[in-house]
């Protein structure tokens, strides 16, 4: 099941989406709409209510029940909107191994993390504001997996049952910066560099996470290709590795890192500019398109 947040007649609200978030057909049944309310069993209508409350329980109910027409609404008469903000995003780099055959890197030891603040997320159709005096800035599709049960301490062949869905995510990442601090923090961590969505897959509509395809364009030019199979670290070891220092509670979001094509490892450099436009594209997960705009200055 494929759940999205949606902005109509001035309410932002949750729905289930049937399509892509592409197609000229498809909609999304508002989960607000009292048609729905026995489906939802009393849990408030909105996205990180409904994982808070148990994903794979919600979509049983809402099979269930069914989707009710008075609940429909065309996907072109609403604006999508990120599916929910998560609490706190680990991120992941160096966790491919065509990117580190790129840069002529070994495979790191152990997992290299960072996080991403919840300020960054935005979602389909919103604009990346690019400040001009940082330097350039690049792309990164990711998988993101969305944690539905807490998770502390697992075993690997447990770490998949506490993931509750996947999406789309979009590392922008202020390259030059961060060369320049010597960390990510600052250059992984602009307003709107999080891009999320279209939409959540639950975890049971993804047969195996790790044989997902991932591309990334920008203005129509493939600068990304890659398949979750080359991954260092897959998910099930992500999970349960950050579990062993740190419970992960329902919706933390693991962004499992980028295959290779970055804007600067390519020569020249592909940096985005405003005007642009990038199509990040995982396997089942549909795409996630944002225009670039220039921001205001950073201010460095």
């Amino acid at each position: 099941m494929r759940f999205v947040s949606f902005r109509h007649a001035g309410e932002d609200r949750a729905g289930v989406l049937e399509g892509d978030g592409a197609g000229v057909d498809d909609v999304v049944f508002d989960l607000a709409h009292p048609a729905m309310a026995d489906a939802l069993g009393g849990v408030a209508p909105n996205v990180h209510a409904l994982i808070l409350a148990g994903l794979p329980e919600t979509v049983a109910r809402i099979a269930a029940h069914g989707l009710a027409d008075a609940a429909r609404l065309p996907l072109k008469e609403v604006d999508l909107l990120a599916p929910y903000v998560p609490p706190r995003i680990y991120a992941l780099a160096f966790n491919y191994r065509d990117a580190l055959a790129e840069r002529g890197m070994a495979a790191p030891a152990e997992p290299v993390l960072f996080m991403k603040q919840a300020s960054t997320v935005v979602g389909p159709g919103a604009p990346i504001l690019l400040p001009p005096d940082i330097g350039g800035c690049t792309y990164e599709v990711e998988i993101a997996a969305i944690i539905g049960r807490r998770a502390e301490k697992v075993a690997r062949e447990d770490a998949l049952s506490h993931v509750a869905a996947y999406a789309v995510f979009n590392d922008i990442s202020a390259s030059e910066m961060i060369k320049r601090d010597g960390g990510f923090t600052r250059g992984k961590n602009l307003p709107t560099f999080g891009p999320l969505g279209p939409f959540l897959a639950s975890a049971d509509e993804i047969a195996d996470p790790h044989a997902l395809a991932l591309s990334l364009e920008v203005d129509g030019a493939r600068l990304q290709e890659g398949v979750s199979s080359d991954l260092v670290f897959d998910i099930a070891d992500l999970v349960s590795r950050l579990s062993q220092a740190h419970a992960l509670e329902p919706g933390d979001v693991i962004a499992t890192g980028t295959p290779a094509g970055v804007a600067g490892m390519r020569k020249p450099p592909a940096w985005l500019r405003p005007g642009s436009v990038v199509r990040a594209r995982v396997e089942g997960l549909g795409a996630l398109v944002n225009p670039i705009v220039e921001g205001a200055p950073y201010g460095e």
